[in-house]
């Protein structure tokens, strides 16, 4: 019973809600007590808000999720928990958040708000509306890392912000080839979306957006005001690892035609896990102090 109401939340997918430490590592301020705190609670109050928006979305798509080859497992769809618990819980997550969001700052609060709303409306109309769907996705991964900067008053460059949206572009859109795969394999049709999208349009947009991504991480590290802010023109070398991490994972999800959810996969794949524990290990080394000989 315990197993599947933390099932319905779906803590694997807080891993989404990470973005907002983003601000945090790039504004110098990752050893401020006092702005890491703020941080963390701004991490909570989004995954909490994440939940709330995830019971959501699995209420409304009922009906499509039983017909789903994976997600007729989910909580609410196989009748493990009622409806009516369901939005109970909902409810509380979305005090909870929006309680931690008060406590930080109101611009905080405002963004987790928006965030909310936006989903809801993916939920409600643009999860049927083609490429505008995961655009939207993307907006959630950008709103994360705005969040994350209201919380501890600060701002950072824009190219990590469009490099923010293009990576969450490659993901989305390579989850939505993911779902063609095992839609082709499923007797029944249940995204009414996914008839408007081909695996030939998908492959084109997911290298195009792999591109501008690999392009606009570069140029942030080489951005004069970044080097000014942060001390170092060393985060070029963060480069190969970023093009490695990205060419893994179409490695992976290209290899067998993986259908696989891109959280699933970047949490089971050992050598995405350790491009990116090593990225983060050595972006912090640069810009706090540690120089290259």
């Amino acid at each position: 019973m315990l197993f599947n109401y933390i099932h319905l939340l779906r803590p694997k997918h807080w891993i989404k809600n990470l973005f907002v430490f983003a601000a945090l590592i790039f504004s110098l301020n990752l050893f401020n007590i006092v702005k890491s705190i703020n941080s963390l609670k701004s991490f909570f109050a989004f995954c909490l808000a994440s939940s709330f928006v995830y019971i959501i979305n699995d209420i409304i798509d009922i009906e499509q999720d039983k017909k789903h080859q994976k997600k007729r497992y989910r909580p609410i769809a196989s009748g493990k928990i009622p409806i009516k618990n369901a939005i109970t819980i909902s409810i509380i997550c979305l005090i909870i958040s929006m309680t931690l969001a008060y406590f930080i700052n109101l611009n905080t609060l405002i963004i987790i708000t928006v965030y909310i709303f936006v989903n809801i409306f993916y939920s409600i109309k643009i999860k049927n509306v083609v490429i505008l769907d995961v655009m939207f996705i993307a907006l959630g991964f950008i709103l994360r890392m705005i969040a994350g900067a209201t919380a501890i008053e600060v701002s950072f460059s824009n190219w990590i912000l469009l490099t923010t949206f293009c990576i969450s572009l490659f993901l989305g859109f390579g989850k939505r080839r993911g779902e063609i795969l095992l839609e082709n394999n499923n007797t029944q049709n249940t995204r009414f979306v996914l008839k408007l999208y081909s695996i030939k349009f998908l492959d084109y947009i997911i290298m195009s957006s792999v591109t501008l991504t690999i392009i606009s991480y570069a140029l942030y590290t080489i951005d004069s005001e970044v080097i000014k802010r942060l001390g170092t023109d060393k985060l070029i070398y963060t480069v190969p690892l970023v093009i490695y991490g990205i060419f893994r994972y179409l490695y992976v999800i290209y290899k067998s035609d993986s259908n696989e959810d891109p959280t699933e996969v970047v949490l089971k794949d050992k050598s995405i896990i350790s491009a990116v524990l090593l990225w983060i290990l050595l972006v912090i080394g640069l810009i706090y102090g540690v120089k290259l000989i």
